[in-house]
């Protein structure tokens, strides 16, 4: 009998702790949310468009835009290759699908080597500017939450992992304002993160991430907009 109570009151206190850990996990998620300016406006903007530079980008020159439908999947890719050609490619980021491309004006067809080629491309500088842009949205659970001063600032420090392990490592951010402050990933590269900016309907998301090592690692999105409603040859007409 002894036996038996005593296992039960390890297994109780384990479910407990598990839940504790739970509880303070969703807490660091809502207060991420709260920065973006709530879940409820996330979820009722339809479309958004960025402009990027930066982001150690190999292949893709700075100032590249995409205008991404977040019901579908579907995205819009306007900007110049590495090599100076300008493209325009229509694509599906949930299927990673290449719908539509044109080169230099030119429509080529999107099941061509040349084509994938260049989707390859345009796709994996996708993946990385939009796992910045949208960090604060894509945190769905956080590792135990502690407060650490760091530049004089209070701030609430993290582990993450994304779903998709595209990224994963440390977050300090404000727990007044949601307000992601500094990004450390697992393979130590480090970035001030700044310039909340209000996108419409009231969203807010991060613009600049300054990488304090290595300046080709910093990425300013320097267009980010929300929208509601977009005309349907966006996705559709090159």
């Amino acid at each position: 009998m002894k036996t038996y109570l005593t296992a039960a009151i390890i297994g109780l206190l384990a479910l407990t702790g598990e839940q504790v850990v739970a509880q303070a996990s969703q807490e660091s998620v809502s207060l991420l949310w709260k920065g973006v300016g709530g879940k409820n406006r996330w979820d009722n903007t339809n479309y958004i468009l960025f402009a990027a530079s930066g982001n150690d980008s190999k292949h893709v020159q700075s100032g590249r835009k995409f205008l991404i439908d977040k019901r579908s999947g579907q995205v819009r890719f306007e900007g110049r290759l590495g090599d100076g050609d300008n493209i325009v490619a229509i694509f599906n980021c949930k299927t990673d699908k290449l719908l539509k491309l044109s080169s230099n004006g030119n429509e080529g067809k999107p099941n061509s080597t040349e084509a994938d080629d260049v989707f390859a491309k345009i796709n994996e500088q996708f993946k990385k500017d939009a796992r910045f842009i949208f960090l604060p949205t894509l945190v769905d659970k956080a590792g135990k939450a502690s407060l650490k001063i760091v530049n004089a600032e209070k701030l609430q420090h993290i582990t993450f992992q994304l779903k998709d392990n595209s990224l994963g490592g440390e977050l300090y951010f404000n727990p007044e304002t949601g307000y992601i402050k500094q990004l450390v990933d697992k393979d130590g590269n480090e970035f001030y993160v700044n310039g909340y900016k209000d996108i419409g309907g009231g969203l807010f998301l991060p613009t600049t991430f300054k990488s304090i090592d290595n300046q080709d690692k910093s990425t300013s999105f320097t267009t980010v907009a929300a929208f509601t409603e977009m005309e349907d040859s966006k996705f559709s007409t090159l």
